[in-house]
């Protein structure tokens, strides 16, 4: 038996984990990943990988597979040269592409982080696109006063008067999770506007990977503001979502924050609008938790979820798999309890509101296991071995 995935997108060779970049183009889904060929032969080299596919093949074929690219890029600017760590893209009226990253320099033991640009030509062409960096990088040449190196994973979005906002996680110098935010007119200059009020989490020391995104909520056809991240805490790290309105530097949520998936490898999930609803795909892993099992014996490790889709209905979150083959309803890991309304997949477990039907939808495929329940209202990702 392999573990490796026929659906799931795997690394060629080496160790995958945060999905960077994600862009949409037409119908063709392009995901570039934190990717570090050399894990557990040579020394530590993350870049950025890169991969493809169609959306509709991946709800309609079985045969439906991603096409893996030459790696985009390598950790070897000044700037970066200890890991072109995380971050997103954006796609122009004209149809460029620019892609934004934390460079990270370690010098004797002290992080540096940076904000750079790339801009890539011919995403789309055989050679999987051609990336130069910004002359001008970094363009955010380390933190803003009051805040750590812990200072990374940028997200941009255009908003509605043409201006760009970069969402950044960020620890302040009492080591306490924030979100910061830049504005921009045009991608190349950048002005600190501060941290994101309202989204307080005791405990957290870092909030890593936000989405700040405006989805419409089909029950009312209203916009909202979906915020999505990743607070850590001394034991545990999360993914987290609220709903709410964001009005200048101040969130409102209209929800609690609530797990975005309650499974055992699920963390740094990236998001993008797409019509009012919104593509998601995440890490199946977790910081610091890399099992050896499928490293050592295939000689890759770690895997992206499914495409999600996300939708908000009354102020509710609801994932779909977007999966090339049947869902399963039953699987020897996954149980249903009446009395309790409780959804246990493994060792963990979550509950759906009364009268919500389970509604089990599953795959295993090689060691990644998907389950959504409820209707979409649960999610649970986890690595089986």
């Amino acid at each position: 038996m392999s573990y490796r995935p026929r659906f799931h997108l795997t690394p060629p060779t080496g160790r995958l984990n945060d999905p960077n970049g994600v862009t949409l183009i037409g119908d063709t889904l392009h995901v570039f990943y934190q990717h570090d060929p050399v894990f557990g032969i040579g020394s530590k080299r993350t870049g950025w990988g890169h991969a493809k596919l169609s959306l509709q093949q991946a709800a309609e074929r079985s045969d439906a597979a991603w096409m893996h690219l030459p790696d985009a890029l390598y950790p070897d600017a000044p700037y970066d040269k200890n890991g072109v760590y995380s971050g997103g893209s954006v796609v122009l009226d004209n149809g460029d592409i620019q892609l934004f990253y934390t460079g990270n320099v370690k010098n004797d033991g002290v992080r540096h982080a940076t904000q750079n640009r790339v801009f890539v030509e011919d995403v789309d062409g055989p050679a999987g696109g051609f990336y130069r960096r910004d002359p001008n990088n970094p363009l955010i040449d380390g933190p803003a006063p009051g805040y750590t190196n812990h200072y990374r994973d940028p997200q941009i979005v255009r908003l509605s008067d043409g201006t760009y906002r970069m969402a950044l996680g960020a620890q302040t110098t009492d080591e306490k999770g924030a979100i910061v935010i830049y504005t921009s007119t045009d991608l190349e200059h950048w002005t600190f506007q501060g941290p994101i009020a309202g989204i307080d989490l005791p405990d957290a020391y870092m909030y890593e990977c936000p989405n700040l995104i405006r989805l419409r909520d089909e029950a009312d056809n209203q916009w909202y503001d979906l915020i999505v991240f990743c607070p850590q805490y001394p034991d545990r790290d999360e993914c987290v979502w609220a709903v709410g309105t964001l009005d200048g530097l101040t969130f409102h949520p209209l929800t609690s924050f609530n797990k975005v998936d309650h499974g055992t490898h699920f963390y740094a999930p990236q998001l993008i609008e797409r019509d009012g609803e919104a593509l998601m795909l995440g890490w199946m892993g977790l910081p610091g938790q890399d099992p050896d099992t499928t490293f050592t014996a295939e000689g890759w490790l770690h895997c992206l979820t499914l495409p999600r889709r996300v939708r908000l209905s009354h102020g509710e979150l609801f994932q779909e798999l977007v999966s090339p083959v049947p869902l399963e309803t039953e699987h020897p890991l996954v149980s249903w309890d009446t009395d309790t309304r409780t959804v246990t997949v493994g060792s963990q477990t979550a509950q759906l509101p009364d009268g919500v039907d389970p509604d089990l939808q599953i795959i295993q495929d090689g060691c990644a296991l998907e389950v959504i329940a409820g209707g979409g209202r649960l999610a649970f990702a986890n690595v089986v071995l």
